[in-house]
This record gives structure tokens, sequence and C-alpha cells, in this order.
């Protein structure tokens, strides 16, 4: 092997270096060109990319549409209780894109309702999203119901209690509904069983009940009647007791009554009787009664004073005279009878009253104002008409009357003017005597009541004895209530030391003052 010498190595190296450089600088402009080759390849892809993006946009956009969606918070349909307040939830917006479907921008929502939440119904709450010139609303119903049921408070008082075999007596209650107010009067109730049960239903069909169970129970005892109360008998007379007693669970215990004490009619006294009676439930109920036995008062007939009682009686006979006939007998007191002929049934009386001793005189014959004052003929006919009457009964003709109404009646005005001062004038020189009142019983019309009967007498007679004069009664004896009044006037007037008499022509006439 031969090995060149140093200079034929370097040219050898040198060569050789140049050679090697000469490709590597070729291989480095392959490499350059293939580079740049790529990246104009890449930007032309990228271009075509780019420009395909770019037409598959504008295609999806030209094939783009949007509409705008909402979204309600809550239920579409909320049921809401009347009295509640109803809460807004509102809703959301967004745009949807067809085919641009990544891009979704939010819409302002608006709303709007007509909730009324003080009346039942059903509402609307409407919301609204506007995107651009597209409007999309959505509604939400709102149903303000009532299911709440009215509320009953029962009233209850704790010393309040049904008397045993009693219907309930109402405490009291009240019912109140949210949505109607007080319905305390449709309120129905029910008694059975012991118990009270109540019902009330609303306007909505709510139903409300309620019950209390009633507290029975006795505390009262019988009530005891003495019939007349404490009572006065003369001697001789017969005592009839008169009593009863009513409980009010039991209902009438007379039957129970226990009576203890006697009376001696026939010895001057007082007696006290005791009555006793108890219930079923032990309540006792004591009531006493005092009977005086006493002489009888006798009428005493004296000459005319202060203290004479003459007791009148108009428009009879009647269904009473016969009972007021047994009275004035039973105190032997005489009285005067104005008779009529307005009932033909009783006309016989008119002979008893006058064989009883009283006096009978002349009132009217038919008491029809309208043709017994027409004229004054016309009321001397009915006054003579009348006079027969008793003339037929009693044998003789009576010359004592009173006016129908009084001498100072003024009803007499519709009939004929001036006649009672006429009358008047006129049955003086007739020879008759007419009477009228100056004590007023009241039963012509101012009452119906007995003790008012007997009030009026009594005050009026005891007025006119301060007064110096004479009593003048008027009563009817056509009246039941008037005639149960007399025995307790004469009894006041002979233990207050009066004298009762039948008028005489000559007794005192109580005029009036003539108003016609």
């Amino acid at each position: 092997m031969n090995i060149p010498d140093m200079h034929s190595r370097n040219l050898y190296f040198s060569d050789l270096s140049i050679s090697k450089y000469a490709t590597m600088e070729s291989t480095m402009k392959e490499r350059v060109k293939k580079q740049q080759d790529c990246k104009t390849s890449v930007l032309l892809i990228s271009v075509i990319v780019l420009l395909s993006l770019t037409c598959i946009f504008f295609i999806c956009f030209l094939l783009n549409r949007q509409t705008v969606v909402i979204d309600l918070n809550g239920d579409e349909t909320e049921d809401i209780e009347y009295g509640q307040t109803y809460q807004e939830k509102g809703a959301v917006a967004h745009v949807k894109n067809s085919t641009l479907f990544f891009l979704h921008p939010a819409v302002d929502v608006s709303v709007s309702s007509n909730i009324n939440d003080k009346k039942l119904g059903t509402y609307t709450v409407t919301y609204t999203a506007v995107y651009q010139n597209i409007e999309e609303t959505k509604d939400r119903t709102v149903i303000i119901h009532d299911t709440t049921p009215p509320v009953i408070t029962l009233v209850t008082n704790a010393d309040s209690y049904t008397p045993y075999n009693h219907p309930y007596t109402e405490e009291g209650y009240q019912a109140v509904d949210a949505c109607d107010g007080d319905l305390t009067a449709k309120v129905k109730s029910e008694e059975k069983d012991g118990t009270v049960n109540y019902t009330v239903t609303d306007s909505s069909g709510n139903i409300a009940t309620a019950s209390r169970k009633i507290k029975y129970d006795d505390r009262v005892g019988p009530a005891i009647n003495l019939g007349g109360g404490d009572v006065t008998v003369y001697v001789g007379d017969s005592y009839a007791d008169s009593y009863s007693a009513v409980d009010d669970c039991d209902g009438d215990v007379t039957a129970k009554i226990a009576v203890s004490g006697t009376v001696d009619t026939n010895t001057v006294g007082i007696y006290t009787i005791t009555y006793t009676v108890s219930d079923s439930h032990g309540n006792q109920s004591t009531a006493q009664r005092t009977v005086t036995v006493k002489v009888r008062p006798v009428n005493v007939i004296t000459n005319e004073n202060s203290k004479t009682i003459y007791l009148t009686y108009d428009d009879g006979p009647g269904p009473y005279t016969a009972q007021l006939l047994d009275i004035l007998d039973k105190y032997q007191v005489k009285a005067t009878f104005f008779t009529t002929s307005s009932r033909p049934a009783y006309a016989d009386m008119i002979g008893q009253e006058a064989a009883h001793g009283h006096t009978v005189a002349v009132h009217t014959y038919t008491h029809n104002y309208a043709s017994v004052y027409a004229s004054t003929d016309a009321y001397w006919a009915d006054f003579n008409a009348q006079n027969a009457v008793v003339a037929q009964k009693t044998g003789s003709y009576s010359t004592m009357f009173r006016f129908p109404g009084g001498s100072s009646n003024t009803v007499s005005r519709n009939y004929c003017s001036g006649i009672m001062t006429a009358l008047t004038s006129q049955a003086g020189s007739m020879g008759y005597t007419y009477f009228d009142w100056n004590v007023s019983s009241g039963d012509a019309g101012e009452t119906t009541n007995t003790n008012d009967v007997y009030q009026n007498v009594i005050s009026q007679v005891s007025a006119n004895t301060r007064a110096g004069l004479p009593s003048v009664v008027l009563q009817h004896d056509i009246k039941g209530f008037s005639v149960n009044a007399v025995e307790s006037i004469i009894i006041w007037g002979l233990e207050n030391g009066y004298s009762f008499q039948a008028l005489s022509p000559g007794s005192y006439h109580a005029h009036q003052r003539i108003a016609n």
C-alpha cells in the first residue's frame, strides 16, 4: 500500500471536502426547496380550508332560522289559596338558531298579569321576549281558589245550663270565612241526643262543622202559685184553697204539694197555710199564705157626703149582670143600672135588678148614636121606647136617665148641632133627672184589666173625698173584667168607711160641662 505524501494527502482531503461540501450544499438546497414546497402546500390547504369554512358558514347563515325560546321558572299552572300572595317566579329567554345552534344570546323578558288576589278565579301571567323583529309570548295560568272551610267559634257560658226535658237555649256562635267574611247567619244547628251540631257552607262549597255537648242540670225548685195570694174571709163564709206548682223540669207537680195548717172560718183570727213541694232532683220550694178571718163590714146608709159611693152600670143587662147581682147582694150594696135593650136575651134581668132593690133607669133603647142624636124628637122617641121596657119589667116608669156618652159628649155634633144643650134643658122641664159621673173605671176602652179598673176607681174616689165630693162611679156590666173588680171595690170602700147607695132623683148628679 502506497501512502501518499503529505502534500498529496492534503490535496486528497481538500478535494474530498469540496466534494462533500458540494454534496451537502446540494442536499441543503433540496431540503429548502422541499420546505418551501411544503409551506406552499400548507398555505394552499389553509386557504382552501378557510374558503371552505367561509362557504360553509355563509351557507349556514343563509339557511339559519332564528326563534325566541321562553322558559318559565316554576310550573306553567300554579294553584294559590285565597288569602295568599302570588309570588312571581319569572322567566328566562334566549335566541335559538336552527343552523348556528352554538349561538344562543339571552333576551330580556317583560311580564304582565291580571291577577286580583282578592277575588277567586283563573288568571293569566304573560311573558314577552323581543329579539330584533322576533316577538315571543308564553302564559302561566294562576288559579286562586278557596279550599279552606270557615271557622265556627262557639260561645260558652260557664254558668249556663239546660233544664232537663227542655230544648237547648243557644249560648251563641260565630262563623267566619277567609273569603266570604261573616257567615254566622248561615249557620244551621240541630239538636240531637244531647248534642248540638252546627254546620255552615261557604260559597266555594267548603263545609265547616262544630258541636257542643249540652250541659243538663236542675238548679231551681218548683214554682208555687197561690191563687189569690193572701186571703180575707169573713166569719161564716167558706174558705176554698187554691194552689198549683210547676217545675221547670218535671212540669206540673201540684199533686206533690204538701199543705200544712188549717183555717177556722167561724173564728176571727189570722191563719198561716204552708205549702211544700220537691221536684225529682231534690229541689224544694216552700210558700205561705195568710188567711185572715174577720167580721164582715156592714154597708151603712148615711146622708150623702164625701164618703158616699154610687156604683152605676151602663149598657146592660148582659151575660155578667147576674154575677154582679150576686156580688152586690153578698155585701148588701145597692147600685144603679142605666139600661138598654141592646141584648134582648137578657131583658128579664131588668126585672131582677129591681127585685133586688136596685135603681133601674134609662140609658138608651138602641145605643145607636146616629139615630139617637139625629134630633131632639129622635132622642126622646128612643128614651120613651126604653122607658116602656123598664115599666114592663119593673112595673113603673123611671124619671132618671144617663145620656149615651154622657152630657159632655161631642160625638152628637156629627148628627145635630147643639142637641145636648137642648136635651139637658128639655129634661128638666119634662120632669126627668140625668146623671153623669165623676169616677171613670176605664172599662169603656182604656183597659181590659181587672186590677186597672180597681185602681182607677179607688184612686178617683179618694180624690173626690179629699175634694169633699160624693163619687158617682161609671162601669159597664157587659164587661166581665170590670164586674170582676166590683167585690174588691166594695171591700175597699167598706173597710175605709164608705157608704154605698143607689141613686135617687135628689142624689149628686155629677154633671159635666156640655160641649154641644
